[in-house]
């Protein structure tokens, strides 16, 4: 693995920056299965350069997310009250006729940038994504889609170092049962997401604040 480095319009993010993205977002109560599997994660990761996303306890689903798409058009910064309420009607109207699903996440991998748990089945998570990325094409055109998040996975830490994955892998494999669990999706998040460098960490850290709530089918 290698130090990972969030990116923005093709350049590297500029440290404290904020832009908007639509994640699915595990709830404690409702996905205590994959809160759990990434909490057993959560010992193993720190024998590596990795910055965990799961809470410290499975009542705690810390930044754990499933990336819908980046509007990668402008930073947060730059939308005002009448271009956000677009965005988040276009998703609504977008979002309207697509059903409540239920996926499997897992096994943990890891990879050049820290942990991951992919998303199967898939078809599902893919129909929603391209919704997603048609409602916002609607609201702000082309120029906000730059970003490809590759197949829908969830990320269960970042990588602020250089560490071989082979070691890591066996652990994961060996410790970690059950290898996969269930998520439910009924709902997406509007997020303002920030990275900023963490000097202690030597690494990037996310953290976001939430502008709205869109539920699926309705």
């Amino acid at each position: 693995m290698e130090p990972f480095v969030p990116r923005f319009q093709g350049g590297p993010w500029v440290s404290g920056m904020r832009a908007l993205h639509v994640y699915v977002l595990p709830r404690p109560g409702v996905d205590d299965e994959l809160l759990g599997l990434t909490e057993a994660c959560r010992p193993i990761l720190g024998d590596y350069p990795i910055d965990p996303q799961c809470g410290s306890d499975p009542s705690d689903a810390g930044l754990l997310h499933l990336t819908c798409e980046m509007l990668a058009d402008a930073p947060a910064s730059e939308y005002d009250e009448a271009a956000l309420t677009e965005v988040v009607e276009a998703l609504r109207a977008e979002l309207s006729g697509m059903p409540v699903f239920t996926t499997e996440v897992g096994p943990p991998i890891g990879n050049v940038a820290g942990v991951v748990l992919d998303v199967w089945p898939e078809a599902d998570a893919v129909a929603l994504i391209e919704r997603v990325r048609s409602a916002i094409r609607k609201a702000r055109g082309d120029g906000a889609l730059q970003h490809s998040g590759g197949r829908p996975h969830i990320s269960g830490g970042y990588s602020y170092g250089a560490a071989s994955s082979d070691p890591l892998n066996s652990e994961l494999r060996n410790k970690v049962v059950p290898r996969r669990a269930t998520l439910l999706v009924d709902r997406v998040h509007l997020l303002d997401v920030a990275w900023t460098f963490d000097e202690g960490l030597g690494g990037w850290r996310m953290t976001w604040e939430p502008v709205a709530e869109i539920l699926l089918g309705r």
